[in-house]
């Protein structure tokens, strides 16, 4: 899947992709996405932004699917939940992203079920709301 980081993020994993030495940015933005599906604290919110004139970038296909997920529950596109993401890690925001396992066929015939979390009255943003409320 190919996305099109916005410019000011695409400025941050520029100065990042150059202060490690990487070669492509699409790279440096699936180190990113390790780091924050895994919980990796890489220290990185206060490397230099630098230009690029390269806005799109390809994630690996490890990505695409928990990316999309994310993108879906929040009512995005890929695009900008990709460009979210990275820019609250890099501000220093945690992401509160836990990826549903994908469905199983059961092979049992009397299931455990499961336990449901409690549902909490906050909402989470949505759409324009999330973007106007993105912090670069």
């Amino acid at each position: 899947m190919q996305v099109r980081l916005a410019v000011q993020v695409a400025a941050k994993v520029e100065g990042i992709r150059t202060a490690l030495n990487y070669s492509k940015l699409s790279d440096t933005v699936n180190l990113l996405l390790d780091a924050i599906k895994y919980q990796w604290n890489l220290n990185l919110a206060y490397q230099p932004q630098t230009g690029t004139f390269q806005l799109k970038v390809r994630l690996d296909e490890r990505h695409i699917q928990w990316v999309s997920q994310y993108a879906t529950e929040r009512g995005i596109n890929a695009t900008s939940a990709t460009n979210l993401l990275i820019s609250e890690y890099l501000s220093g925001n945690s992401v509160n992203f836990s990826p549903q396992p994908a469905a199983t066929v059961a092979t049992d015939s009397n299931p455990i079920p499961q336990a449901s979390k409690p549902e909490t009255d906050i909402e989470k943003p949505k759409g324009q709301t999330l973007i106007r409320s993105l912090k670069l």
